[in-house]
């Protein structure tokens, strides 16, 4: 009997304990984010994340510093999971914009939210009650009421309010052109997943309704949210991520919503929605890198999803006639949710409710009771109303999963106290190597100071240290050169071990790089005026300054501009001019030499030079001219075993061919050609090498039969064929195309022994190679030929 009473005795002093931290911890906030003067914790990437196939410890900090103690930390470490799932899931939710209007008129609230210029309209039907109010109102995505029964919140004189996503981003084909992406140019359909810009558009529209209090009778106290499967995970992410929602209520909302991530990939392989396999565009796409096994990296899960919500009240439901839903994973994720509503002392603010026998959104008659308890207490009023629900169908062990033990929060004040840097600075200011001073401000009730250094911005490991420090300096001596290192301050008071400080960093002083080479300068493929530059990698260097003049004396600069990389597309060039250039490397310890002076010229150089020869020694040069307002071209030669070339000759006007007969038997010959306009010459076209190998013709009877290569070759729409004839013969020249088709006959008469050239147009032909067949007695050649439209 004794048993019984000191059982009952520390029952009742136990609930007293509880329900009195629980009139501590509010049912609601004013503030859409609480949190947001709190420090963003370190987010590793994925390389530096640990694998731990568990759910993830919600009541650990995210620097590793320990767990929670107090129930004042639940705000801070709500903040750190809201930044994960931020930085890994759903990409950045912006605060509330400065700029924002609303109306209410003819049954409709109107919210104007206008952000860089640009205004984003949200446009949403009331219901309202008949009376003065101010009335509840429930939020229902793409629907008053969501999916939930809308007399359920009719009967009790609750407002009823559509948010329309797809005036924010558009259902199943977001893009820069939907208004919030107009808003936030910085985000995108990549970097930003759908749920993060709905959960946004929510905050606004209540936004709005703080505005038009005077016309919109709305009890902003009590204000719910909900949805059912996509829309079910759309209604936990607006509840999650604004702290003026009372009650969020998810129905089915499947993978990605109220269920683990970890446990959904655990079930057999493309049976329910999972990281591999759910909409991507409703996350941001650099979430992928956790498919497969690397899913148990993740740092956090959706049980701290959901319980991000607390201490406001979340009821969840899910159907296992669906297996695509993941309904276990929504029990085990359900249940390390608990957890955190339990350990917070608020145990009857949450449940969830796993029932089939129904339709995919449609709510049995056994949850209409259990949806009306979380509406009665949480957005009415009613105390009375049971609202510790778990209903479920499974036998699964929860222990693999849900591996912690739920921490004893005391009542006192949490303390936070965060050191601010002072200096160095991390604007990565160049430091000398052998001694440098840490500054940061004093913290009210410091007893001293914990300082690590690192070359690690995930500080696994640790460069130098002190955690004895009860002042607010520190000098280190001894740094590595040319590096790059992290540092940060942690406060230790009576009430423990505060959060780290923000990461800041700085380099150590390291030589001056030494002057690039230059490479070359080329027009930049289909915009005039435009040019690309090329130099060589400098040692020491983070980056390039490229200066442009008109002078080689650089008094004037035409062009400056700085690069990371060692090419850089620069334009406004015009054309004919000559132009001069110069590249400088720097670090963080200064600038280093100018590199040597280089000219180019903005006049197109010819291209495709071409050699033709023939028995009669000479050589014919054919070639592009890439420019109408070309003066002439200068061509210039060298004779093997010469080194250099020598100008040739000097062409006036237009051309695009040119005879050099100077050339002897047996030798090789290289040219190449440049355009000039007046004083300005353009760079070099390229080199083309021949050696003349034919027989000197003796009168006009060569010595025996020939075929010269055609020329221009390639060519476009004509060319020349060149032949020798030592008798006279019935001579055939036959065109055939890669098949070996017969294409048409260039040539089929007598002539008499000589020398002689046919021109052929090949105007109806299309673009191709060809080869042409020579015939005449007992000689026969072919050689090809090819046709550039």
């Amino acid at each position: 009997m004794r048993l019984k009473i000191l059982l009952l005795a520390l029952f009742f002093s136990t609930y007293i304990f509880v329900d009195s931290i629980a009139q501590t911890m509010p049912f609601v906030y004013d503030a859409e984010n609480t949190g947001a003067s709190y420090p963003i914790p370190y987010l590793p990437t994925l390389s530096e994340l640990p694998s731990y196939v568990p759910l993830p410890d919600p009541f650990e900090w995210a620097d590793g510093r320990g767990r929670m103690s107090n129930f004042s930390d639940w705000e801070y470490r709500r903040a750190e999971i809201g930044a994960q799932i931020q930085n890994y899931e759903i990409g950045v939710k912006p605060p509330r914009p400065d700029n924002i209007t609303a109306s209410y008129s003819d049954d409709t609230l109107r919210v104007f939210v206008t952000v860089n210029g640009k205004t984003l309209v949200l446009t949403s039907k009331v219901i309202l009650p008949s009376g003065t109010g101010p009335f509840p109102a429930v939020i229902g995505m793409n629907s008053p009421s969501g999916s939930i029964p809308s007399y359920i919140f009719s009967d009790r004189n609750i407002a009823q309010i559509a948010y329309m996503h797809n005036q924010v981003t558009m259902y199943g084909s977001p893009s820069s052109a939907d208004p919030y992406f107009q808003l936030y140019p910085y985000l995108n359909a990549d970097s930003t997943g759908q749920y993060s810009a709905w959960a946004w558009g929510v905050s606004r529209l209540i936004d709005g309704l703080e505005l038009v209090q005077n016309a919109l009778p709305i009890d902003l106290k009590h204000i719910a949210v909900t949805g059912c499967s996509y829309a079910g995970k759309m209604a936990l992410f607006a509840g999650a991520f604004d702290e003026r929602v009372a009650l969020t209520i998810a129905q089915e909302s499947g993978g990605g919503g109220a269920t683990s991530w970890r446990y959904s990939h655990s079930e057999p392989s493309g049976s329910v929605e999972c990281i591999d396999n759910t909409d991507y565009n409703w996350f941001m796409n650099s979430m992928k890198q956790f498919n497969g096994s690397n899913v148990s990296h993740m740092p956090e899960d959706h049980h701290e999803l959901m319980a991000m919500v607390a201490p406001r009240a979340l009821f969840v439901t899910a159907n296992p006639d669906y297996t695509w839903l993941s309904n276990p994973s929504c029990y085990v994720a359900s249940s390390g949710a608990q957890q955190v509503y339990k350990t917070l002392g608020i145990p009857d603010r949450f449940g969830y409710s796993i029932v089939g026998g129904h339709s995919h959104c449609a709510v049995p008659s056994s949850q209409i009771p259990e949806i009306e308890a979380f509406v009665n207490k949480f957005l009415l009023g009613n105390d009375t109303a049971n609202t510790n629900i778990a209903d479920n169908p499974y036998n699964i062990n929860l222990a693999s999963w849900i591996t912690w033990t739920n921490p004893v929060l005391s009542n006192g004040a949490s303390y936070f106290g965060k050191a601010v840097l002072a200096s160095p600075s991390n604007l990565l200011t160049d430091m000398d190597t052998t001694s440098i001073t840490f500054k940061w401000e004093k913290v009210t009730g410091a007893q001293n100071y914990i300082i690590q250094l690192s070359m690690d911005p995930a500080f696994r490991s640790i460069t130098k240290s002190d955690s004895t420090i009860t002042d607010t300096i520190k000098t280190f001596t001894g740094f590595a050169q040319g590096i790059k290192y992290y540092w940060r301050v942690q406060v230790n008071s009576a009430l423990g071990l505060g959060p780290w400080s923000n990461t800041w960093n700085f380099i150590t002083t390291i030589p001056l790089p030494p002057k690039p080479q230059l490479g070359n300068v080329s027009p930049y493929p289909g915009r005039t005026g435009w040019f690309t530059f090329k130099w060589n990698k400098t040692k020491y260097a983070n980056q390039y300054l490229i200066q442009v003049s008109n002078q080689q004396t650089f008094t004037d600069i035409f062009l400056s501009a700085s690069t990371l990389d060692t090419t850089k597309i620069l334009s406004g060039f015009a054309g004919a001019q000559v132009y001069y250039w110069m590249v400088q490397a720097s670090n963080l310890s200064g600038q280093g030499q100018w590199s040597n002076i280089s000219h180019f010229s903005t006049l197109p150089a010819p291209t495709s030079l071409v050699l033709q020869s023939s028995a009669s020694n000479e050589i014919t040069l054919d070639w592009n001219d890439n420019s109408t307002v070309y003066d002439g071209c200068i061509i210039e030669r060298k004779q093997s075993p010469q080194t250099s070339f020598v100008v040739l000759d000097t062409l006036k006007g237009s051309g695009t061919e040119y005879a050099d007969k100077t050339v002897v038997q047996g030798q090789i010959y290289t040219y190449r050609i440049k355009a000039y306009i007046d004083s300005v010459e353009s760079d070099y076209s390229n080199e083309a090498s021949l050696v003349i190998t034919g027989i000197k013709e003796t009168g006009k009877i060569p010595a025996e039969y020939s075929i010269s290569q055609n020329y221009p070759n390639p060519f476009n729409p004509s060319t020349k064929i060149k032949f020798a004839l030592p008798k006279t013969a019935i001579t055939k020249i036959i065109l055939y195309n890669v098949l070996g088709s017969n294409i048409m006959t260039l040539l089929n008469k007598e002539l008499e022994a000589g020398f002689h050239e046919i021109n052929f147009d090949a105007s109806a032909l299309t673009s191709g190679v060809y080869f042409y067949r020579i015939q005449s007695g007992e000689f026969i050649q072919t050689k090809k030929m090819i046709l550039m439209k």
